[in-house]
C-alpha cells in the first residue's frame, strides 16, 4: 500500500495544478470611467454641466450630492455630485433593441473635487455598449455626443 501512496499523491497534486484558476482582475482593468479635469470650480462645473445637458433637450432626472448625504450620516468626504440624465427619445430605441441595456441608462456624470482639483468622470459610450447588442453606430449621435458635450463644457474657453 505504501508504494502506491506516493504516486497517487503526486498525481493528485499535478491534477490540482492543471485545474483552471479564476482570472486575476486588476483594478486598473476594471475601471470603466474616463476622468477629465475641469477648468472651473466645483459648483460652477456642476451648474455648467447641468445647463449644457438641459440646453440639448435632455432631462436631468436626479442630482445626487454624496457629500451632503455623508454629512447627514455624520461622515466627511470630498465634494462629489452625480447628475443622472438622458433623453427617452434616444434611450428607448436602445433598450428596445437590448432590454438589458436599461441597466446602463440613464447616463451619469460625476463631479468631484480632491486636493483643490475638480474632475468630471463618466463611462464612455464604447464601455457602456460593450457586451450588449448595441453597435457603435447606434450611439454615435446620442451617447457619444453626450461625452463630447461634457468634455467641451468643462474645458477652458478657447
Amino acid at each position: 500500500m505504501k508504494k502506491w501512496f506516493a504516486p497517487i499523491m503526486v498525481s493528485l497534486a499535478l491534477g490540482a495544478c492543471a485545474m483552471p484558476t479564476a482570472p486575476k482582475v486588476s483594478a486598473m482593468n476594471t475601471t470603466p470611467h474616463v476622468a477629465v479635469a475641469s477648468a472651473y470650480g466645483f459648483a460652477d462645473t456642476v451648474a455648467k454641466i447641468r445647463q449644457a445637458i438641459e440646453s440639448k433637450g435632455m432631462t436631468v432626472f436626479a442630482v445626487i450630492d454624496h457629500q451632503a448625504a455623508a454629512q447627514k450620516a455624520g461622515l466627511q468626504m470630498q465634494p462629489a455630485t452625480v447628475l443622472v440624465f438622458g433623453n427617452p427619445k434616444a434611450g428607448t430605441p436602445l433598450m428596445a433593441k437590448d432590454p438589458m441595456f436599461a441597466l446602463q441608462l440613464p447616463l451619469k456624470v460625476l463631479v468631484t473635487e480632491t486636493d483643490g482639483k475638480v474632475q468630471v468622470a463618466y463611462v464612455p459610450a464604447a464601455k457602456l455598449i460593450a457586451g450588449s447588442q448595441i453597435a457603435p453606430a447606434d450611439v454615435e449621435n446620442t451617447l457619444a455626443k453626450a461625452e463630447g458635450l461634457i468634455r467641451a463644457t468643462v474645458s477652458a474657453p478657447q
